[in-house]
């Protein structure tokens, strides 16, 4: 056999050996996962705070009438009881939150408010301005409707002895309300007051220390 036709026949027994050597690889087992893909949105805290409307003499307007306002005006006489609600609401997809009200009252002792305390509890004082605390965390995320609140107060009653010295040197006077919401996740009920008060009261001079 000539030398040639050897080294042809050399050179295909060691393709063959090459290709038996190497095709194994290409038919090993193996496997593949879908991509596991993390979203992160962050949360948020909606809220609003209305009241109802009232007519002349100071009444809720009822009925086709009735609307949820953001401000009122009212006449005052001796003897009158005057409706007014604010009314906090947390608004749907809104995170679990602590919700506060800061109530800013300019009116003098002829006038009487029904605050409802077993709703709202008082957590701290400065001056005229008074701020409260929801008996709950409201947690609105999971929800398909605005969760409204029960108001801080619904009425502001104008006492007998009212004169007309008093109503000549009160003249007009605000009874303004603020709502403020911050979240539970994370944070203990102390830790939001303190941002409550901080954020309404910077000097407060009366803080109520455990309401728990």
């Amino acid at each position: 056999m000539r030398k040639s036709q050897k080294a042809m026949i050399t050179g295909g027994m060691l393709a063959v050996i090459a290709v038996c050597t190497v095709a194994p690889t290409l038919s090993w087992l193996s496997d593949k996962t879908d991509p596991v893909v993390n979203t992160f949105a962050g949360g948020a805290i909606s809220i609003k705070l209305d009241e109802a409307l009232v007519d002349t003499d100071g009444k809720a307007l009822t009925g086709d009438d009735a609307q949820r306002v953001t401000n009122n005006s009212y006449k005052y006489v001796p003897g009158s009881v005057l409706d007014k609600d604010p009314t906090p609401t947390v608004l749907k997809g809104s995170e679990e939150c602590y919700v506060f009200m800061c109530v800013e009252n300019n009116l003098n002792d002829k006038f009487s408010i029904n605050y409802d305390t077993n709703s709202w509890q008082q957590v701290a004082k400065a001056d005229n301005k008074t701020v409260y605390i929801y008996s709950e965390t409201i947690n609105a995320e999971q929800s398909e409707v605005d969760v409204m609140l029960n108001p801080i107060f619904t009425q502001v009653t104008v006492s007998t002895e009212l004169t007309s010295s008093d109503i000549k040197a009160l003249g007009e006077k605000t009874l303004t309300a603020t709502a403020y919401a911050v979240q539970a996740k994370s944070i203990d009920k102390d830790t939001a007051i303190n941002l409550a008060v901080s954020q309404f009261l910077p000097q407060a001079t009366e803080v109520i220390p455990d309401i728990s």
